[in-house]
């Protein structure tokens, strides 16, 4: 599935903002730098006190907009730039119980969107 122009974008923005939380080691000074190198004017950093230090973003894109296929490139771009590691757990929220029966449906199958979105990043995937 090809991603529209907006989610690869928001995509590239937040493979920037973890390459530069890494090199930093600052979610705030990273958060700053890549809005002033994105945006043209950097952005202070609202850090949640309960995660002191872990980089915290939001990624906002319209009702329907493809969210859950950005959070499967998001998963393996959060794996590569910012742990640096090849495999990682991933806890998977989801507002409702029908909406998690779907996605977990969808990320089992192996000719999904969805689950070739995370192997495309990731490589191997075990559900």
């Amino acid at each position: 599935m090809q991603l529209k122009t907006y989610q690869q974008r928001s995509l590239d923005a937040l493979s920037t903002y973890f390459r530069n939380s890494k090199q930093f080691g600052d979610a705030n000074l990273a958060f700053y730098a890549t809005t002033r190198e994105l945006m043209g004017k950097g952005i202070n950093y609202h850090e949640v006190d309960e995660l002191p230090g872990l980089p915290y973003v939001c990624l906002r894109v319209p009702t329907v907009g493809g969210k859950t296929l950005m959070a499967c490139y998001a998963v393996g771009i959060a794996s590569k730039e910012f742990l640096g590691v090849d495999h990682s757990f991933v806890l998977w929220l989801t507002p409702s119980t029908t909406i998690r029966d779907q996605t977990l449906k969808a990320l089992k199958d192996r000719n999904h969107p969805y689950r070739k979105a995370l192997e495309t990043t990731l490589g191997s995937v075990i559900s």
